[in-house]
């Protein structure tokens, strides 16, 4: 019998209470690749939601992927917020998974998802 395989979609990050006062300055990574966005460093993120759109394919079910979100910083080392985990084992969606943050860290986001 063939293993089921999915592909995950992040859809949209959402940002409830961003880390810095002036805003974040967010990237996602995956697998130690950053995967977003790809046309610049970093996006600037404060309260509010902005698009992702990723596709990550050829997940096997029970899957148990992990995203992280990183603080982009220029002078001194970038900052992992936190990291999103998501188990991949039906199509379906969107979902929402909260962050799991960093010790010391106080950002509250959510990652918008659906499997295919």
């Amino acid at each position: 019998m063939a293993e089921i395989t999915y592909q995950l979609r992040l859809l949209k990050l959402h940002c409830y209470r961003q880390e810095e006062s002036d805003g974040d300055e967010v990237f996602i990574k995956y697998k130690k690749e950053k995967i977003w966005p790809l046309k610049s460093k970093y996006e600037s993120m404060k309260e509010g939601s902005l698009d992702v759109n990723v596709d990550i394919a050829g997940l096997e079910s029970g899957t148990e992927v992990e995203i992280e979100l990183w603080d982009y910083d220029l002078l001194t080392p970038n900052d992992k917020l936190g990291t999103f985990k998501m188990l991949v084992n039906e199509k379906g969606g969107p979902f929402k998974t909260d962050l799991l943050v960093e010790l010391g860290e106080d950002a509250k986001y959510s990652l918008e998802w659906e499997a295919y």
